[in-house]
């Protein structure tokens, strides 16, 4: 059953999750969320290279779409998340969501799942992809 919760201004947007996956032992799951951050890391995956360029963004940006999926790797909760997240002029940026600090709020949507994804790093495409789903 999805859950909304509401994390505070200056708490790490990934952190936040991650603190809210592990205190309800959540393992997999569906993450949804909108509000506001500054202080944006966010990247874009150059498939020649194999890595993520970063870019970072000081300032307020509008939570315009956060989606992604908590999942395990290496035992531990894993976030994949990428966002859009709008500027005064009404432009956007987007990409894979690395870090951000929250600010004034985020209000995030967790949808469990009734299965365990299961992550590990892919030599061939050198990312870290779901590789395995089991049951719960």
């Amino acid at each position: 059953m999805p859950k909304i919760y509401n994390i505070p201004a200056g708490t790490d947007l990934t952190e936040g999750i991650l603190t809210i996956a592990r205190r309800e032992k959540l393992e997999t799951a569906g993450i949804a969320a909108i509000g506001g951050v500054s202080r944006l890391r966010i990247g874009y995956f150059n498939s020649s290279l194999k890595k993520y360029e970063e870019h970072n963004y000081e300032g307020f940006f509008e939570v315009t779409s956060l989606i992604g999926n908590l999942s395990i790797k290496d035992g531990e909760p894993f976030l994949h998340l990428h966002g859009t997240f709008g500027k005064r002029d009404m432009s956007v940026i987007g990409g894979h969501v690395v870090s951000a600090s929250i600010f004034p709020l985020l209000e995030v949507v967790i949808t469990p799942t009734d299965n365990r994804a299961l992550r590990m790093f892919d030599e061939k495409l050198g990312l870290n992809t779901i590789q395995r789903i089991e049951p719960m």
